[in-house]
């Protein structure tokens, strides 16, 4: 499954209009959209550190990520006059801490990379203040330095890449953001926005497609994987057992059944195994071994 994060909605719309996302009931402190395959879940968090600190952390929790889902954080940032497009960001700042952060980048892609800096106010090139007497509310933005040359500044992402890690690989983690100002942020109207992300819609549907196709063979090599240490675990058993044809697919029948009803069957035969039951001796020994373990089981 890919888990899209987004600060707001008219970020999000291209990807809900191109996959179809339905509106869920399952989340009542995000807007969250989702496929009717559940191969896209999709959260709007709100802007802020706090606020996509929270949407990362309630998602996850409520749908735990396996080994082969992703977490993409798409959205739009603030970038110097030199910066333009769509970016994929191998590098995070935290401003406030001045901690960094590397998402490992082991999928091919076709974009721009950059640096990003995550702060806690919308980002301009220089501070502001009023002091004057008809204003006398001191207004500051964050007046970020451009030693590191990050030249992409936003308001989620550090902090979605750090609640993040308690779920994801740091190859699960991929940010990709469009650069939707110079610093105006806010003044930008939503329509201004959604139609910067519409400008690389393609792109980014591209990209997520790619995702899903990675997701989706990992999973089946993973389903794979998982058959086949079921098909090991049962051979064993069988020969443990010295079973013949016909006990045998009595066996397969009766394990079947279990999982089916949830019955933890797996618990059962450990239990004779610790018992010393199994191995048996023989063919006899293995029927009547059997006959125990059915009544184990039901």
């Amino acid at each position: 499954m890919i888990y899209l994060f987004t600060a707001l909605y008219c970020e999000a719309q291209i990807m809900i209009e191109q996959y179809g996302l339905k509106k869920s009931a399952d989340s009542p402190r995000f807007q969250q959209f989702a496929s009717e395959s559940r191969q896209i879940l999709l959260t709007v968090s709100g802007a802020g550190e706090i606020a996509a600190a929270a949407a990362v952390s309630s998602v996850c929790t409520k749908y735990p990520p396996k080994q082969n889902d992703f977490l993409v954080n798409v959205g739009t940032c603030a970038g110097t006059s030199q910066r333009d497009g769509i970016f994929f960001i191998h590098k995070l700042t935290e401003q406030t801490t001045g901690k960094t952060f590397y998402p490992d980048m082991l999928y091919a892609h076709g974009f721009q990379e950059a640096e990003l800096c995550t702060v806690m106010k919308p980002w301009k090139h220089k501070v502001q203040a009023d002091q004057s007497k008809d204003m006398p509310t001191y207004r500051k933005w964050y007046d970020v330095t451009e030693d590191a040359d990050t030249g992409l500044y936003d308001m989620e992402a550090a902090s979605i890449y750090q609640a993040g890690l308690y779920f994801f690989g740091p190859e699960q983690m991929l940010f990709l953001k469009v650069v939707s100002d110079n610093g105006e942020g806010d003044r930008l109207s939503p329509e201004f926005i959604r139609q910067r992300m519409e400008t690389h819609s393609k792109s980014i549907v591209s990209f997520l497609e790619q995702l899903m196709a990675i997701s989706n063979q990992e999973g089946h090599m993973e389903q794979q994987q998982k058959q086949e240490r079921q098909e090991q675990w049962i051979c064993k058993l069988c020969a443990d057992l010295h079973c013949s044809k016909t006990m045998e697919e009595s066996l397969r029948q009766h394990l079947h059944y279990a999982a089916l009803v949830g019955i933890d069957y797996k618990k059962a035969v450990q239990e004779l195994y610790e018992e010393n039951k199994i191995p048996c001796k023989d063919k006899r020994e293995g029927k009547r071994c059997f006959e125990a373990f059915k009544q184990r089981l039901f």
